[in-house]
């Protein structure tokens, strides 16, 4: 049986290297990865339960590590490896919005807005960042608040608080994702937007924005508009356009467009 599973590995690494990652479902994927953590097991079927467990390739590697341990099959070890490529990736991204000296600023809406729907876009879970900053609004720190769904008792303005003031920060901006893929607000969204200024302020600290991705749109609270995020350039819109140009059910198929024209 060992060797029959050996012949698989090797056959799924001869595929990966000829072909690349394209080639292969999430499942498969998954599975070759996990024969780097666990050496000696059929690991097709934990591969299997990963993905019914956490809905996603995505929402594999991003999951907790207690989460990840409650899986048969997974230890804490590859528990370990498998949220390591989550933070690697998450260190990438950093990286790339790095200037010359290492640091990442986020001095423009559009910047802000580009850096957190990158770090967010992916996520299967709402996911709240708390953003640290200096007074070049230059990146000190990157920290998870929440995970889940997110209402106003998840997001603890005294949490956000004691993070700006042990990194020292001068202003902060908080964001989360809506993996519904509107970056629209709620009421919640903007209860807790209210609720964490109010906090700051009397620490001195400035709320720079609460920032809400959706997919490829960002929504700012503080310029109550969305930041829509093109290949190069973006475009900020109010949210009743945003809502009807890009939320509104198409009235009429393309096809039947196109179709149209053809009869004239």
């Amino acid at each position: 049986m060992e060797h029959s599973h050996s012949g698989h590995r090797q056959r799924l690494r001869d595929r990966y290297e000829q072909s690349g990652a394209g080639a292969f479902a999430d499942h498969e994927l998954l599975e070759l990865l996990l024969t780097y953590a666990i050496p000696r097991r059929d690991v097709n079927e934990i591969a299997h339960a990963l993905l019914e467990r956490f809905g996603s390739l995505e929402g594999v590697l991003s999951a907790e590590l207690s989460a990840l341990t409650s899986v048969p099959g997974i230890g804490e070890s590859t528990a370990m490896f498998l949220r390591l490529q989550h933070d690697v990736q998450r260190r990438m991204t950093l990286r790339r919005f790095s200037g010359r000296d290492g640091r990442v600023r986020l001095n423009t809406p559009a910047a802000s807005a580009r850096f957190v729907n990158e770090l967010l876009l992916a996520e299967p879970n709402e996911t709240a960042l708390l953003l640290c900053l200096n007074t070049q609004r230059t990146l000190i720190s990157t920290r998870q608040i929440a995970m889940g769904t997110l209402d106003q008792a998840a997001v603890h303005p005294r949490l956000v608080a004691e993070q700006a003031l042990l990194q020292h920060a001068h202003s902060v901006l908080l964001a989360h994702n809506h993996p519904s893929g509107s970056p629209l607000p709620s009421e919640s969204d903007l209860a807790i937007t209210e609720r964490v200024r109010a906090a700051l302020k009397s620490l001195d600290i400035a709320l720079l924005d609460h920032l809400i991705v959706g997919r490829n749109a960002v929504y700012s609270c503080l310029a109550e508009t969305v930041i829509v995020l093109h290949a190069e350039e973006f475009e900020t819109i109010p949210p009743e356009v945003y809502r009807e140009e890009y939320l509104s059910p198409i009235k009429k198929p393309l096809l039947a467009v196109v179709m149209e024209q053809y009869q004239e």
